[in-house]
């Protein structure tokens, strides 16, 4: 009958709704996820100072300096491979030159890095830190130069070097702040030895040199 079809179609419309309601609700919390803690980590950093959003918008050549490990240099390869997916157009190279560089990337000990930049004036800093980074940024907001630091000296193992290496490099790029909502995060503030980006770490990348 007429009425029983009517019925019937509204039934569906009406479950077709809801299943529509309930896909798309975990995507935009999953959206808003995402936002919150891009915005926790690049409008702030690790003194919690509100800042400009920060970022590359040339290429990017790093140049080693300080200890030569191979181990980290194969490992500096792996995280370029992967920021140069997350970060294009902008390209990440490893510079043999050290007059042709916009990331300086030392290894070694803080007194080597201090006598190696001159920057006696982190030294508090450096003490308390076993890996740090800084950048210079343009009145526009663009990052023109950065330095990275990892202690070879104090740290223990490979893995607490790679750690650093991932952790510094990353917030060097314009993602200063570290957080204390995902312990399996790369911007994680605790002390971990994470040595992959999470896939949210991945999506807040992709966001800042994306957007």
């Amino acid at each position: 009958m007429l009425y029983i079809s009517i019925i019937k179609q509204i039934t569906m419309n009406n479950l077709i709704t809801i299943l529509l309601i309930l896909l798309s609700t975990p995507l935009v919390s999953q959206t808003n996820s995402v936002i919150d803690y891009y915005n926790e980590i690049t409008t702030k950093n690790e003194k919690g100072d509100v800042i400009n959003n920060k970022k590359y918008n040339k290429d990017i050549y790093i140049y080693v300096d300080g200890e030569k490990n191979d181990t980290l240099l194969l490992e500096l390869n792996k995280i370029v491979d992967e920021l140069n997916v997350l970060i294009s157009p902008i390209t990440i190279y490893i510079s043999d030159d050290p007059n042709y560089k916009n990331i300086l990337l030392y290894f070694g000990s803080m007194e080597g890095l201090m006598d190696y930049t001159g920057d006696y004036h982190r030294k508090e800093m450096l003490e308390n830190n076993w890996g740090i980074f800084w950048y210079l940024s343009t009145n526009e907001n663009e990052i023109y130069h950065s330095w990275v630091f990892v202690d070879t000296q104090r740290t223990s193992t490979m893995k607490q070097r790679k750690h650093l290496l991932r952790e510094e490099l990353t917030q060097s790029l314009g993602m200063p702040n570290d957080s204390y909502k995902y312990p399996n995060s790369i911007f994680y503030g605790n002390w971990t030895e994470t040595t992959e980006y999470s896939s949210l770490d991945k999506e807040i990348i992709k966001l800042h040199y994306n957007n």
